[in-house]
């Protein structure tokens, strides 16, 4: 993320261990359903943040819902799933579940 990203996100970065990734999809946008913590929500332009849905933290990082997401969904982290809008998520997520597989 740049600087304005992360000031937006209020979050400067994080690291995911490979061994808390339990599962990983692709999926059409949506709107995001949840009550924003902290971060930045202009509907339709851009979700950016810590949301809380369905009990759990989720962070999400979408623009304009013009491409997929992709979603990360992980175990003993802070959050319990990570979305991210992504042109190539339906290739990235077939990758990380070929490497999921071999864990």
């Amino acid at each position: 993320m740049n600087l304005l990203e992360k000031i937006g996100a209020a979050k400067g970065s994080f690291y995911i261990p490979y061994d808390d990734i339990v599962s990983v999809f692709s999926e059409s946008p949506h709107s995001q359903s949840g009550l924003k913590i902290a971060g930045t929500n202009l509907p339709r332009i851009l979700e950016l943040g810590t949301y809380f849905a369905d009990k759990q933290k989720q962070f999400w990082y979408t623009k304009k819902r013009k491409y997929d997401f992709l979603v990360l969904v992980l175990k003993s982290n802070f959050y319990s799933k990570i979305i991210l809008e992504l042109a190539d998520s339906k290739e990235i997520a077939s990758e990380l579940n070929k490497l999921l597989e071999k864990k």
